[in-house]
């Protein structure tokens, strides 16, 4: 990680916290995540497809140069717009759902989490180092 544009403080945090998620499978790996991700985010967007939630509090960790960032969007397709646009307002509701401890017990919550992160390894196979595995 480079620390000169990464809150190191923030990082730690986020895997302190992510140690007590217990219904959660995904162990994210943070040295690779904030290596890849400006990367990741431009060929997310670029395709579509909307960054794992899960992936929010990191990009907060962020402190380089913010007109710096080095990311283009480069697609402006109308029909990727509207695919964005649809995902989040799919993840706008399945978060409601979940989120509710009246309608679904938190551990769904965590399963909804875990399935974007799933899903965006299978989109975007060459970021599969984002979840640290019981083998490393």
């Amino acid at each position: 990680m480079n620390t000169e544009e990464w809150d190191e403080e923030v990082i730690n945090n986020l895997i302190a916290v992510e140690k007590e998620i217990k219904e959660s499978t995904v162990t994210l790996n943070y040295e690779f995540i904030t290596e890849k991700y400006f990367e990741m985010y431009q060929v997310a967007l670029n395709a579509g497809t909307i960054m794992p939630y899960r992936f929010n509090p990191i990009g907060l960790a962020y402190i380089g140069d913010k007109h710096n960032r080095p990311t283009r969007m480069d697609n402006f397709d109308p029909e990727v717009k509207e695919r964005l646009k649809n995902s989040y307002a799919k993840r706008n509701e399945l978060q409601f759902k979940y989120a509710n401890p009246n309608s679904d017990p938190v551990g769904r919550y965590e399963e909804f989490l875990d399935k974007e992160i799933y899903d965006f390894i299978e989109e975007f196979p060459q970021y599969k180092d984002i979840i640290i595995t019981d083998e490393e």
